[in-house]
C-alpha cells in the first residue's frame, strides 16, 4: 500500500515531468548527433584533366614559344626544384605549386610560370603568391606571372620569356 501511494504521488509529481522532459531531450539529442554528427567519408574522383582549358591554352602557347630547346612541364611542385638549408627543417613552404615549370634537357629547371585569375585577389591566395615568390627569389629561380584578365599576347609573352631567358646567361 505504501509503495502503491508513493508510486502515485510519484508520478503525479513535478520531479517525474522534469525527468521525462531530460530523458525525451537526450534522447533527441542522441538521434540528432548520430545522424548528423557522423563525419562524412571522403570520397576521391579522378579529375577530368590535370590542366584546365585555361592552362592548356597557356602550356600550347609557351611550347610553341619556346620550341624544342626547352621542357614545358605542368604542376610542378616547389619541393620538386627547390631544396632548403638552415632555419628549421620543415619544408612545409614548399610544398606548393607552380602551373608550369621550364626545365632544360637535364631537368635543371630555368623559371617557373604561374597563370594567375580572379582567386589570386583573394587574401589567402595573395599570401600564397607572395611567399612562392619570396622562396623562388631566395633560390634564384625565376617565376613568370602571367595574368588570366589580360589575356593570352603571344608577343607580349613571348618577350617576358626572352628577357628571362637573357638573365640567365
Amino acid at each position: 500500500m505504501f509503495c502503491n501511494l508513493l508510486s502515485q504521488n510519484f508520478f503525479k509529481s513535478d520531479i517525474f515531468k522534469v525527468l521525462v522532459f531530460f530523458l525525451i531531450t537526450a534522447i533527441i539529442f542522441l538521434i540528432i548527433k548520430a545522424v548528423y554528427g557522423k563525419k562524412k567519408q571522403a570520397s576521391y574522383f579522378v579529375k577530368d584533366s590535370l590542366l584546365t582549358k585555361t592552362e592548356i591554352k597557356y602550356y600550347n602557347l609557351l611550347c610553341s614559344i619556346l620550341g624544342d630547346r626547352f621542357l614545358v612541364l605542368p604542376q610542378i611542385n616547389l619541393a620538386s626544384v627547390i631544396d632548403k638549408k638552415g632555419g628549421n627543417n620543415f619544408r612545409n613552404e614548399l610544398f606548393r605549386n607552380a602551373d608550369f615549370g621550364v626545365f632544360d634537357y637535364n631537368y635543371r629547371p630555368i623559371f617557373l610560370v604561374e597563370i594567375n585569375d580572379n582567386t589570386h585577389f583573394r587574401k589567402d591566395r595573395l599570401e600564397r603568391d607572395k611567399k612562392v615568390n619570396e622562396i623562388c627569389e631566395k633560390a634564384g629561380l625565376p617565376i613568370l606571372t602571367l595574368w588570366v584578365k589580360d589575356g593570352i599576347d603571344a608577343e607580349t609573352i613571348k618577350k617576358q620569356i626572352q628577357k628571362i631567358l637573357r638573365r640567365q646567361k
